[in-house]
């Protein structure tokens, strides 16, 4: 009855929720075509229609040295772009000129007001920049809109913007406000550099909206951020585009422009989708690679004695770097969409069919390894459940934060953050070595696993930080080999453990006691308590195969004594601790056999 009642009470909740979102939709479409809005909407385009250059421009009202500084750059030149379209990324760097107006100090009015952000005194940054351009009204001219981000430091910039493109001259002015922050069409033509491309300008405006103003944000609303007038001259390049940029804030007194001699470098929207399709087909067969030498390296394990020589630790590191990987690979593949969203969606599966099988081959090493800690028939058991849980998200949490925080703002804090976060997530290999110095046994892993398990997993930040033209844009740094040289080292000592030894690169007065199974046999039989002098003309029999023991023999059925003094053949026991690491005859548990 109850479970009735609730189900009764929910779908009320939906309809009444229903009715309520359908009625206030209905209340927006008569408040939008009330008399009201449309008698203010003419007194509006009547205004925007009257506007001059002489009296409403901006421009005007910049320093001249950015006045100056603008028109030479838009200057017309044989050499332009005519296709603008694509992402561009670059350098800016802080330019001083003479202001307008000076100060006391004789410098430009330094105020800043409340609650606005620029980059502080930062002399230079980053630019990155999204274009799309569609046709106008004017066949000489295009329809820019798009995304901007201006970095420095700790500060970043999310910037949406609108302008024209003069498909004449290859130059196009811009006009960027914060994404959250008012966008209006006047502030655009009101940037206009001359009094043709004003009028030019509110003349494609005035055509292309309509006559009617389908979008509006009142002139009196304050923009919660810095607005930016953007001044760009377009030019070829051997591998696309380029542009020189000068981007001037007056309400908050910035002015950046490219650095003397470089351009901000752009690359089309198809070559773009050429790169990224590129990526995601070398990340995906290198994923699916991961995925297979994974499933040989479980196969390779298959028995408790085996398991129990892999390091938990090293498989929970690697299950964490895989999941730091399908985080990433998720939001691009929702933020590309379209024909990014096949390859996108494959590397997404494949990442986690890896991460799958790292963390079922995780939770069956560990139950080995811990087998009190699985058992949930007891409160123990599911304690240990919830530990491992908790241990798994709370080193999650902290790198997600860091991954984040770097592709927001790439400050040197979080710089700093995301190498430590790289080099400690990249020692996954030192809890297995450890691991086979302390048991002396390091053949339980493939060498193809180490190796191809080590290239797979460098490709990402080997690709992001190494490779100058990555699909993220980011600056390639030199440090990058330095983690690239620690993950390989540490590949490459555990191969060397497999051919000299566990313990081959610890001094000898270093190493752990480790015991020896080639001691010699026992005088007195531990089962029957018979003394050597009575079973002189009778040998030891192994009693794993039943056969008799030879102490002087030098094949491989050569004797092995377990610490707790039972005999066998040196084969049939390392064979027999292949699968357990118990004695056959007292079940006491055996330290494993040392390599080499």
């Amino acid at each position: 009855m109850e479970r009735r009642v609730l189900t009764l009470g929910c779908a009320l909740a939906v309809f009444g929720l229903w009715l309520l979102l359908s009625a206030g939709d209905s209340w927006l479409d008569r408040s939008h075509n009330s008399p009201e809005r449309r008698a203010f909407e003419h007194r509006w385009w009547s205004a925007f229609r009257r506007m001059s250059y002489a009296h409403n421009s901006t421009f005007t009202l910049l320093p001249d040295n950015v006045q100056q500084s603008a028109a030479a750059l838009l200057k017309s030149s044989s050499e332009f772009h005519d296709s603008i379209a694509g992402l561009y990324h670059g350098q800016w760097n802080a330019v001083h000129f003479t202001p307008h107006q000076n100060d006391a100090n004789g410098h430009w009015n330094n105020t800043l007001p409340a609650g606005y952000e620029r980059p502080a005194n930062a002399t230079n940054g980053a630019l990155e920049m999204t274009l799309d351009a569609e046709p106008s009204v004017d066949d000489s001219v295009s329809l820019i809109s798009g995304a901007a981000q201006l970095r420095s430091g700790g500060f970043t910039a999310h910037l949406t913007l609108q302008g024209l493109h003069w498909h004449t001259n290859g130059t196009a002015v811009l006009y960027a406000v914060p994404e959250l922050s008012a966008q209006t069409t006047v502030d655009l033509v009101r940037a206009m550099p001359t009094a043709h491309t004003f009028d030019q300008a509110r003349a494609v405006y005035d055509e292309t909206l309509g006559g009617r103003l389908l979008s509006y944000t009142h002139p009196d609303d304050a923009l919660d951020g810095c607005s930016y007038h953007i001044y760009m001259r377009f030019g070829s390049a051997p591998s696309g585009v380029q542009a020189q940029v000068l981007t001037v804030s007056s309400n908050c007194n910035v002015l950046l422009a490219t650095p003397s001699g470089q351009h901000v470098s752009g690359v089309s929207h198809a070559q773009y989708r050429q790169k990224t399709m590129r990526y995601f087909r070398t990340s995906l067969a290198l994923i699916l690679a991961q995925a297979v030498l994974l499933l040989l390296q479980m196969r390779a394990t298959p028995t408790h004695a085996t398991m129990s020589m892999v390091s938990h630790y090293t498989l929970a590191m690697l299950a964490v770097l895989d999941t730091y990987s399908f985080i990433m690979h998720s939001i691009a593949c929702l933020a590309f969409g379209g024909m990014y969203l096949l390859y996108g969606a494959m590397a997404v599966a494949a990442y986690m069919l890896t991460m799958s099988l790292y963390l079922k081959y995780l939770i069956s090493v560990w139950k080995v390894q811990s087998p009190d800690a699985f058992d949930a028939l007891n409160a123990a058991g599911r304690r240990g459940l919830l530990v491992m849980y908790v241990k798994f998200y709370a080193v999650l949490t902290p790198g997600v934060y860091t991954i984040y925080a770097f592709i927001d703002s790439r400050s040197r804090l979080n710089q700093w953050l995301m190498g430590i976060l790289l080099t400690v997530m990249y020692s996954y290999w030192l809890p297995q070595i450890w691991l086979n110095v302390r048991r002396g046994v390091a053949r339980r892993l493939r060498i193809d696993y180490i190796v191809g398990s080590s290239i797979a997993h460098l490709f990402l930040p080997a690709y992001f930080f190494a490779c100058p033209e990555n699909i993220a844009f980011i600056r390639p740094t030199p440090l990058i080999w330095i983690l690239v040289a620690y993950s390989l080292a540490q590949a490459a000592v555990l191969v060397l453990q497999r051919f000299l030894g566990a313990l081959f690169f610890i001094p000898a007065v270093l190493r752990p006691d480790v015991y020896s199974y080639c001691a010699s046999l026992p005088s007195v039989d531990e089962e029957s308590c018979i003394g050597a002098d009575q079973h002189t003309d009778r040998m030891h029999k192994c009693p794993i195969c039943l056969m008799p023991v030879d102490a002087t023999s030098s094949s491989e059925l050569a004797h092995a004594v377990t610490p707790c003094h039972h005999v066998y053949h040196d084969a049939c026991l390392a064979y027999w601790m292949e699968i357990k690491l118990e004695c056959p005859v007292c079940r006491a548990v055996l330290p494993p056999r040392v390599d080499g």
